[in-house]
């Protein structure tokens, strides 16, 4: 029981730097001592098991195989690492909702403060800093940039583009220092989910699409991660290093574009934005 409190709140905590653009949940697994047991136990979820699932649900065929996949998951793990993660999610939700329609520059401003700052950790990751890698970082600062020309930020999103969302933000799990709800406000998709989740009820469609975009995302795109990651880990970091520095023309052109900025304003932007530089820093220094 103690334990899966602790495994509980480890998840809690996970869940609500899934929340915040900058703090990757992933690098909260990795300092709470559970990122490698969480990604074992992500790739024990196999479509053999979904496939004897629904032969047994709708045929009663493979039942001994069902009990036999079952009994590979670390199911008590993520079921409480999971219900942890869902239980911040619905909670802290509610709490961005608020500070983006009251406070938008100034909640935004810390986000890019927090995303700086992990851009370190990121960098901190990579150990060869020859040129032949220092060139990928500069084609995804590029490609960073050229998605404020690309990314539908105020268009009204399809659902399938939700569930792209969905399948590239659960991507994030599995990379070092790189947040899923970054991607999303990429996207022009995080403000759109924060409210989703505020009205499930009349957005269930959208909610369903973005979850089986998690889970085919869990199934496919974090084993080509950790195949690459482990094949070219340099010049991977070094690309996510440059996408995610340029993607950052895409909060800070909302903020020039939705504010009239004066003195005063300016000035609490910067403040915030340092705020999140050091709890990024605080949050670092404590993962060693």
């Amino acid at each position: 029981m103690k334990k899966g409190i602790i495994l509980f709140l480890k998840g809690f905590l996970m869940g609500i730097c899934d929340l915040i653009p900058g703090i990757s949940g992933g690098t909260i697994a990795f300092i709470t001592g559970i990122y490698e047991r969480l990604i074992s136990a992500v790739k024990s979820i196999s479509p053999k098991l979904f496939y004897d699932f629904f032969m047994f649900i709708f045929k009663k065929e493979n039942k001994l195989d069902l009990i036999e996949d079952i009994k590979k998951l670390d199911l008590y793990f993520l079921i409480s690492v999971l219900f942890g993660i869902i239980s911040a999610i619905l909670l802290g939700s509610r709490i961005i909702d608020f500070l983006l329609e009251n406070y938008f520059i100034y909640t935004i401003s810390f986000f890019i403060g927090l995303i700086l700052a992990s851009s370190k950790i990121i960098f901190s990751y990579i150990k060869d800093h020859k040129l032949k890698n220092r060139l990928f970082g500069i084609i995804g600062f590029v490609l960073g940039i050229l998605l404020i020309f690309l990314v539908p930020v105020n268009a009204s999103p399809s659902l399938g583009y939700v569930f792209f969302g969905g399948l590239i933000a659960i991507s994030a799990m599995f990379l070092p220092g790189i947040s899923g709800a970054f991607i999303l406000l990429i996207m022009g998709l995080y403000e759109f989910m924060i409210n989703v989740l505020q009205n499930i009820s009349a957005n269930f469609g959208y909610l369903t699409v973005f979850l089986l975009g998690i889970i085919l995302g869990a199934f496919i795109i974090s084993r080509v991660i950790s195949f690459v990651l482990t094949k070219h880990k340099c010049k991977t970091l070094y690309l996510l290093l440059g996408l995610v520095i340029g993607s950052l023309s895409i909060p800070i052109k909302r903020i020039f574009t939705t504010t009239i900025l004066n003195l005063s304003n300016f000035f609490l932007m910067i403040v915030f934005l340092i705020l999140g530089v050091l709890l990024v820093t605080l949050v670092s220094k404590y993962s060693k």
